[in-house]
């Protein structure tokens, strides 16, 4: 069911027109109760047959706004907290998803006590399997905390983590899909060198990835699956062996410890 609440959008990138498009497929929100707007009005053409309201200023986005969620690129917060410092109260909720940027660094741009809250999300909720961790700033009440939950729950799944913990949630489930995709890439290079059909490898690598990703959608453990694959003596366990020789699992954590690092910088820069 819709709930009846007036939301904004600042920002219709990639991440910013999913959350609108995932939540109203999904019914969270009615359309006519969201405003969208971005300075790059050719991203707004996305929305022309969706009956939700086109701000043409910042003004008009935020006019009457419960919750107005920032969907813009971490260097683009400080001109646009700028531009909207003076125009939020202490009634209206800002939902930032900005990469790196931390609660204390958008709450001091406001006299007020603006309630803000941080989400780390990922690029799956481009198809309504999103992963979000949620916090809460100190003026965020409950049940702002809730609607963000409940919001981000409508586009994947989402959990409320100290904002301590987002550096992790970036360098794992933010950057997670690249890691995947990695993946993808290099099963096809491996095909191609073992000399199957071009025409047919990225079809058993997209397929490969497809059928385990929805293998791991049950109650089994990562490392259950991966056994099960895995016979004594076989081809798979050849594999493994060989990865575990060359301490693949070290290096995925040293690159993860990389990911993690740099998003330590990242915020610390905001």
């Amino acid at each position: 069911m819709a709930v009846k609440i007036k939301v904004s959008f600042l920002g219709a990138g990639n991440m910013g027109s999913a959350l609108v498009k995932g939540a109203i497929k999904s019914g969270f929100l009615k359309p006519s109760d969201i405003t969208i707007y971005d300075l790059d009005f050719k991203r707004l053409e996305n929305f022309k047959d969706v009956p939700l309201k086109i701000a043409s200023s910042l003004e008009e986005a935020l006019k009457e706004s419960d919750y107005i969620f920032i969907c813009v690129k971490p260097q683009q917060m400080k001109e646009l907290l700028l531009n909207i410092k003076d125009k939020v109260n202490d009634k209206q909720c800002l939902i930032s998803i900005a990469a790196g940027v931390r609660i204390k660094s958008v709450e001091k741009y406001f006299l007020n006590s603006i309630p803000v809250i941080r989400v780390m999300p990922n690029t799956p909720a481009l198809v309504g399997c999103g992963m979000a961790a949620v916090t809460g700033g100190r003026f965020a009440n409950k049940k702002q905390v809730k609607f963000s939950i409940d919001f981000f729950s409508s586009v994947g799944k989402a959990v409320v983590l100290s904002e301590k913990h987002f550096d992790a949630v970036t360098a794992i489930s933010g950057s997670g899909p690249a890691y995947f995709f990695y993946l993808a890439e290099m099963l096809e290079e491996a095909a191609l060198k073992l000399g199957l059909p071009a025409n047919s490898v990225e079809l058993f690598s997209k397929q490969t990835m497809i059928g385990s990703a929805k293998m791991f959608l049950g109650d089994s453990l990562a490392k259950d699956l991966r056994k099960k694959v895995t016979s004594p003596g076989g081809t798979t366990e050849a594999a493994i062996k060989y990865l575990e020789k060359r301490k693949w699992s070290e290096i995925f954590l040293e690159a993860a410890r990389k990911a993690k690092e740099r998003s330590r910088i990242l915020s610390l820069a905001n």
